[in-house]
C-alpha cells in the first residue's frame, strides 16, 4: 500500500523543525540491530544522509560487535567478555581492527556516498589509553588492548563538518605508542559528542528504550533525568545490557552534551523522528 501523500503544510513544518538544529553537531552511534538488519541499516543510513543534506552537522560512530564475533569464530577464537567488554589480546585485536577499520567503515562510507552524501572515514580521530575492569574483590582485571578515550581530534572534525563532510568513525583509538586500542562504541560516541559540543548524543540500539518492565514494550519511559536513571539502576529496573547504554549517556552529559537519546534502531527512520516530529519513540536522558 502506498504511503499517504505528504502535504505542503506538513513538509514546511518538518523543514522548519530541522532548521533549528543547523550548525549544531549531532553524534549518532550506529550499532546493534541497526547494522544487522539490512532494512534497518538502509533506513538508518538514509536518515543520516537526509539530515546531512538538510544542513545538520552529523558525525557517525559505528560499532561492529556481531561481525567481530563471526570473524573470531571463523578464525577459531572464542570471544571473552569481562565486565561487559571484549577481552582483546593481540589475535583478537587484529580481527577487531580489520573488521571495524577495513570492512565495516569503508562499507558505510561507500553506502553513504551512493546516497549522494559526502562521508569521510576517520579511523585515527580518537586517542586513548589502556583500561582495566573492576574485579569482584576490588582488584583491577586486565582487558588486554581495550582502551578509554583520552582525547578527540575535534579540530579536524570541526573543519570537516564546516566544509560539509560527514565523518564516519570506528570505535578504535591510538595509544601513545601508535598502537590500536579497542573501544566500546557507545563510549566512543559519547566522547565525540562531548568534544564537538553536540546538541544530542543519539544511540541506536535494539530495544525500544528504557523499560520499567523489559518484557513489556508498553512500559517505555520517554524521559528521565540522570538522577532518576541512577535510582532505576540501583533498584534493578535498568539492568543487563541497558546499563552500559545509560552510562554512556552519563558520560555524554559529563562531557557537556545536554541530551542523550536511546532509540530503537529496528524501527525504520526512528532517527529522523527526533528532528521531524514533536515526539519520537525512545528514551531521552537529560542531565
Amino acid at each position: 500500500m502506498p504511503s499517504a501523500p505528504l502535504s505542503s503544510e506538513a513538509f514546511a513544518a518538518a523543514v522548519l523543525r530541522v532548521a533549528r538544529f543547523r550548525g549544531r553537531p549531532v553524534a549518532v552511534k550506529l550499532g546493534g540491530s541497526a547494522m544487522e538488519d539490512p532494512a534497518a541499516t538502509d533506513a538508518a543510513l538514509r536518515s543520516v544522509a537526509a539530515l546531512h543534506f538538510l544542513g545538520l552537522s552529523v558525525v557517525v560512530v559505528h560499532g561492529g560487535g556481531k561481525p567481530i564475533d563471526r570473524a573470531m569464530a571463523e578464525a577459531g577464537l572464542t570471544p571473552k567478555k569481562v565486565g561487559g567488554r571484549r577481552y582483546t589480546d593481540d589475535a583478537t585485536l587484529e580481527i577487531v581492527v580489520r573488521v571495524l577499520k577495513d570492512e565495516i567503515n569503508p562499507d558505510l562510507v561507500g553506502r553513504l556516498k551512493e546516497l549522494g552524501g559526502h562521508p569521510v572515514a576517520r579511523s585515527s580521530t580518537l586517542v586513548g589509553e589502556r583500561m582495566t575492569a573492576p574485579g569482584p574483590d576490588g582488584r583491577p582485571i586486565d582487558l588486554g588492548r581495550v582502551g578509554r578515550v583520552t582525547d578527540v581530534d575535534h579540530v579536524t572534525l570541526d573543519d570537516e563538518l564546516n566544509e560539509g563532510f560527514l565523518p564516519v568513525i570506528p570505535p578504535l583509538a591510538l595509544d601513545a605508542d601508535g598502537g590500536w586500542l579497542n573501544l566500546n562504541a557507545d563510549d566512543a560516541a559519547a566522547a565525540v559528542a562531548g568534544a564537538l559540543g553536540a546538541q544530542y548524543a543519539i544511540f541506536l540500539t535494539d530495544t525500544p528504550g528504557v523499560l520499567r518492565d523489559r518484557r513489556d514494550p508498553a512500559s517505555l519511559i520517554p524521559k528521565l533525568s540522570a538522577a532518576e536513571c541512577r535510582a532505576l539502576i540501583a533498584s534493578g529496573v535498568i539492568d543487563g545490557g541497558m546499563i552500559p547504554k545509560v552510562e554512556a549517556c552519563f558520560a555524554a552529559h559529563d562531557a557537556g552534551v545536554p541530551s542523550a537519546l536511546i532509540l530503537d534502531g529496528r524501527v525504520p527512520y526512528s532517527l529522523l523522528d527526533v528532528f521531524l516530529r514533536d515526539t519520537f519513540t525512545g528514551t531521552e536522558i537529560t542531565r
